[in-house]
């Protein structure tokens, strides 16, 4: 259900998988709305399962400048998930906004790998928004299964070193986006 809404200044929504991720991308929205005030509108993956409560989540959209889907990017994306993004994605086209992807339990030279990148990134381009990304960092907990990971698979090329160190600094071109969309008149 949503959770927390806010009334005034830019609208953020933001679609999570677990509490964990939810908070995650709350936090994101705290480092992103220090100059400005986000109204927020928080939705459970789960609760996007029941076509009303979808239909009101792509209605909250349509007051967003951002939806941010913070999720396991290990997972596939429910059919029922996609098509609700794909309506959230097009009422923020008419702003101009964007999609941010945040994924957890996945290590950050893996993100353009796992199969909700692909399917976010895919979102947003069907729907015309800029797409940002970043990897949450794993809990210590899991931190030694994800070493084992790495022990086990090859390292990257350096042309995905390269890109890797070209997206670490989404969160500023994020926040400029942000910004940016602080002064521009709306459509």
């Amino acid at each position: 259900m949503n959770l927390e809404t806010h009334t005034s200044g830019l609208g953020v929504l933001i679609v999570y998988d677990s509490v964990r991720s939810g908070k995650r991308a709350k936090e994101l929205c705290d480092r992103l709305g220090q100059n400005c005030e986000l109204s927020l509108s928080v939705w459970s993956l789960s609760a996007l399962r029941l076509p009303a409560l979808a239909r009101a989540a792509a209605h909250e959209a349509e007051r967003a400048i951002l939806l941010i889907v913070a999720v396991n990017g290990d997972e596939t994306l429910p059919r029922h998930v996609k098509t609700c993004l794909h309506r959230c994605a097009r009422a923020i086209h008419v702003v101009d906004g964007a999609l941010v992807a945040q994924f957890h339990s996945i290590l950050k030279m893996n993100e353009e790998l796992c199969p909700a990148y692909g399917c976010l990134k895919q979102i947003a381009h069907h729907a015309d928004v800029r797409f940002f990304s970043e990897v949450v960092e794993l809990p210590e907990d899991e931190l030694h299964c994800a070493a084992e990971s790495l022990r086990a698979s090859e390292l990257p090329a350096r042309g995905q070193f390269r890109r890797q160190c070209l997206t670490s600094g989404s969160k500023t071109i994020l926040g400029q986006f942000l910004n940016c969309s602080l002064i521009k008149p709306q459509k």
